[in-house]
């Protein structure tokens, strides 16, 4: 089989991850890098091939693109640069694996679509959370008749992603395009999008920046076209390493699942007024695990649909810009074209 040539457009340590699990498969070449860091470039190689030969190296992505012949790109660069990468990636006939998220605006990903449309290109927008067991297993619960309709649906997310000396590209807004909300937030405000039914019709946030540039903590409130009530906090100025997320999402037929960061999945049946039934799942069944990577390849070889495409981007950088404009008129509901 033909080995997959790919540039990557990034070399930090999103990078580094795709890397490995990449060349794990056996069926992809990394070709070369784009990064203007050369101790990036150092920490690349050590990570991904401490035992390979020195990959090329370009200090411009337009470089890249120019002297490589290549089938595909990882794009893991400054969110706010991904547009004009994307869109000559696809220009130059290539597939693209991008980091979230994929662009800065509504209009941009209308853009990034109708392109790799045309072009006969795929998009996978890297959100690692449809990929694993435990969420496909809460969405295929919501989903099941047996669960009813969702009612409320409630998610909490906390990062030590401030400390107020931080000072990496992420919390300057010219290269971040926005702070927690669109950064590790990002994955929950998509699994919200891919796992409620109906679309988020109305947001209201509150949101401090905690004198950073960005917004570190949020509040948010929602509302679906079917009634589903939510809401979303998320805690960018957490005091503890490590990232904790919780779910709770119940339904009107007596069932509920909460989903722990530090466990299995569990569900609660209600059986009387007064008593309740409660389940961990041990076993996934049919979810299977996978990863936005092997996907990506999967897709280009036709092996699969994509799970992730850049249409599905849309309702996420909708309800992201709807919270920011609901911050800034001091918590004011904001309804979302959809």
């Amino acid at each position: 089989m033909q080995k997959i040539r790919m540039g990557f457009i990034g070399a930090g340590a999103n990078s580094r991850g795709h890397g490995k699990r990449l060349l794990a498969r056996g069926d992809v070449e990394i070709v070369a890098l784009a990064e203007p860091s050369a101790e990036s470039v150092r920490r690349f190689h050590e990570a991904v091939l401490p035992e390979g030969p020195a990959l090329k190296v370009y200090d411009d992505f337009r470089k890249l693109l120019d002297a490589e012949t290549l089938d595909a790109v990882l794009i893991s660069s400054p969110h706010t640069l991904h547009f004009e990468q994307i869109m000559a990636c696809l220009d130059a006939g290539l597939h693209v694996l991008a980091e979230k998220p994929l662009v800065s605006n509504a209009a941009q990903t209308q853009q990034v679509a109708a392109k790799a449309r045309a072009g006969k290109r795929h998009v996978v927008v890297a959100y690692q959370r449809r990929f694993q067991a435990p969420y496909r297993y809460m969405k295929k619960f919501v989903r099941d008749p047996a669960f009813g309709r969702l009612h409320m649906l409630s998610v909490l997310q906390t990062q030590a992603w401030w400390s107020g000396k931080a000072t990496n590209w992420r919390h300057d807004p010219r290269l971040s395009g926005g702070g927690q909300l669109n950064d590790s937030a990002s994955h929950v405000v998509d699994v919200i999008n891919w796992l409620v039914p109906e679309p988020v019709t109305e947001v209201s946030a509150m949101i401090e920046n905690r004198g950073a540039a960005v917004d570190i903590d949020s509040v948010v409130c929602f509302r679906t076209a079917g009634g589903t009530l939510g809401s979303l906090t998320v805690l960018g100025s957490a005091q503890h390493r490590g990232m904790c997320e919780d779910w709770t999402l119940s339904g009107n037929a007596g069932r509920s699942l909460f989903l722990r960061t530090d466990g299995a999945p569990t569900i609660v049946r209600a059986t009387t007024q007064f008593q309740q039934e409660l389940q961990e799942v041990a076993d996934f069944g049919d979810c299977a695990a996978s990863d936005p990577d092997n996907h990506f390849i999967d897709v280009i070889r036709g092996k699969t649909e994509n799970e992730s495409p850049p249409e599905n981007f849309l309702p996420t950088i909708r309800f992201t810009q709807a919270c920011w404009q609901s911050a800034a008129e001091g918590g004011k509901p904001v309804r979302l074209e959809n």
